[in-house]
Order: C-alpha cells, then sequence, then structure tokens
C-alpha cells in the first residue's frame, strides 16, 4: 500500500489530523536494501507498506477492507496479505496489473 494513498485513505475515514501526521512520521524517512550473496544493494527509500510490529498493522485493514472494489484482476486477500494477479499476454495486459496494483 502506497504511504500517500494510505494516508488520503485514513483522512476520508475521519481520522484525526494529529494522528495521520504520526502516522506519516512512523512511515517517512524508512529505507531498505538487498544482501544476497554478499553483496548489498544500493540504499532506497520505502513507499509502501508498514513495518511489521510497528503497532500500524490493523491500519491496513481499513486500507484492503475495499480494495476489490473497481479491480481488472484477481484479488486473494488473507488477513493482512494481500496478491493481485491476471494473466499477461501483451504490454497492456501489465498496463492494468500495474494500474489495479
Amino acid at each position: 500500500m502506497p504511504h500517500k494513498r494510505l494516508l488520503i485513505k485514513l483522512k476520508d475515514h475521519g481520522i484525526d489530523e494529529k494522528v495521520l501526521q504520526w502516522i506519516e512520521n512512523r512511515l517517512k524517512g524508512r529505507k531498505q536494501r538487498v544482501h544476497v550473496k554478499g553483496f548489498a544493494s544500493n540504499w532506497l527509500p520505502v513507499t509502501s507498506g508498514v513495518p511489521q510490529g510497528s503497532g500500524l498493522g490493523p491500519v491496513i485493514l481499513i486500507y484492503v477492507n475495499d480494495m476489490d472494489s473497481d479491480l481488472h484482476s484477481w484479488i486473494l486477500k488473507f488477513a493482512d496479505d494481500t496478491k493481485i494477479f491476471n494473466g499477461i499476454k501483451d504490454k497492456s495486459d501489465c498496463a492494468i496489473v500495474q494500474q489495479d496494483s
């Protein structure tokens, strides 16, 4: 879940501005990288998701609650895990999945 979309959705649900600011502060400024066989990628900003164990997990449920409306792809949801998928035959199919995610 992209952070910007999450914050907009929380605001639409009536979450107080101070709480929104707190959530935004908890999400911004995070970076990650990948280590594989002794090599590390560059640090990149994290612009989606919430840190595991951060207490923000329940916020995900607000985000995914109506996620399956207006999708052109299939969706599987289990607790806070969501998978969007579709058959890909050409570039336009890729664009559809990207638009849905």
